[in-house]
């Protein structure tokens, strides 16, 4: 086999989701790898000879503005069929069709997944558990349908990427045999950040830094109530959409004394320069890539075990603490926001750590686990 045939049923931004599979091909490339991606689009700006689109142009702007929500997706898995249909091995994303998994399957080729979170039933476990805790709102009408959609994929797949310790465990709750999960990560792309080596202005007094979208799911009412009881002379920015829900119970809190709320940005590198410390208290998680990108910034993480990836160590580099537990959070604060070095010593091991997460070493390490499982990959 030439090359590792990789479908990715969004458009490629480079942003978000589309970060991944763009910078594992692209190094598995470099490496010598050959690896074709194939998504419905891509941003003008992003152009390789191993990125294959199934519209541009005029047709893109059409599909978008006047096809349904699954059309990209449509074109792109009948294009990857069609030109991979005998392809011995094939590389799936998360969100793509029941259908491509069962042609693929049905003509006998082995079938990686990537999970880019838990498992559907333990998300709705955690997420129906911290609704109730905070008495917030949470409902998915399609739940039961979606799980034993995935349950499927995971059955028919052969090898299933985990991109850190939580995903895995929630794969093997959920009867995923272990032969499956191919243990990684993921990472971080230092080209993304060209003042990342810059000496930052001193804060007066210290800031903590939320990335990510402003909901349940990643911990928000945890970390307001921590930071509320905590009660420091600091500051928390919080960078992201807010979510419907947490506006309307946490709107006055949001923008209250000693909080700062900063919508998305693309321009995230220069909100973690802005930062002393990192709080993430995700209830659910993947690998969040801002843990990952915060630490290469030098920034301590406080952060649950879903919050820290595969990359944070509980006393060396960060702080790894319950995700119900506002007292603990708390503590954690104020005890980051007084001791300096503390915050110093950290800093430097965030730093020491990130470093072996970029974006080449992941692709790397995968590349190793691909090559154990098939070893006439790349051949």
């Amino acid at each position: 086999m030439t090359y590792l045939p990789v479908l990715f049923g969004y458009h490629a931004s480079n942003i978000g989701n589309s970060h991944v599979p763009l910078s594992l091909c692209r190094f598995w490339n470099e490496s010598g790898r050959s690896a074709l991606l194939t998504v419905p689009s891509a941003d003008d700006a992003i152009a390789y000879p191993w990125l294959s689109t199934s519209m541009a142009g005029l047709r893109k702007t059409v599909v978008y503005r006047l096809g349904s929500r699954e059309k990209p997706r449509i074109l792109a898995e009948a294009q990857f069929f069609r030109e991979e249909k005998d392809a011995p091995t094939v590389y799936l994303w998360a969100g793509l069709s029941l259908d491509i998994f069962l042609r693929f399957r049905n003509r006998g080729a082995s079938i990686v997944i990537e999970r880019i979170n838990c498992h559907r039933s333990t998300s709705r476990r955690i997420q129906q558990e911290a609704a109730e805790f905070w008495g917030l709102p949470y409902h998915n009408a399609n739940a039961e349908q979606e799980i034993a959609e995935e349950n499927r994929k995971l059955e028919m797949a052969d090898a299933v990427f985990c991109p850190s310790p939580m995903v895995s465990a929630s794969m093997i709750d959920n009867g995923v045999p272990g032969s499956k999960l191919l243990h990684t990560s993921y990472g971080w792309a230092p080209e993304r950040f060209p003042s990342i080596a810059d000496s930052r202005p001193s804060n007066p007094r210290p800031v903590f830094l939320f990335a990510g979208m402003i909901c349940l799911r990643k911990g928000i009412p945890l970390l307001l109530a921590a930071w509320k009881k905590a009660g420091i002379d600091g500051e928390l920015l919080l960078c992201g959409a807010i979510d419907d829900a947490i506006r309307e119970r946490y709107g006055a809190e949001i923008e209250g004394k000693n909080i700062r709320h900063i919508p998305y940005t693309r321009n995230i590198g220069e909100v973690y320069r802005m930062a002393d410390a990192f709080v993430f208290p995700s209830l659910e998680e993947g690998g969040p890539m801002v843990t990952y990108e915060a630490m290469a910034h030098g920034l301590p993480p406080l952060v649950t075990a879903m919050g820290g990836g595969a990359i944070v160590q509980d006393g060396v580099n960060g702080m790894v603490l319950p995700d119900m537990d506002v007292d603990a959070w708390a503590s954690a604060i104020t005890h980051m926001a007084e001791q300096r070095q503390t915050r110093i010593d950290m800093s430097a091991k965030a730093r020491e750590r990130a470093r072996q997460f970029t974006w080449q070493q992941v692709a790397e390490q995968r590349a190793v686990l691909l090559e154990t499982r098939y070893p006439e990959l790349w051949k």
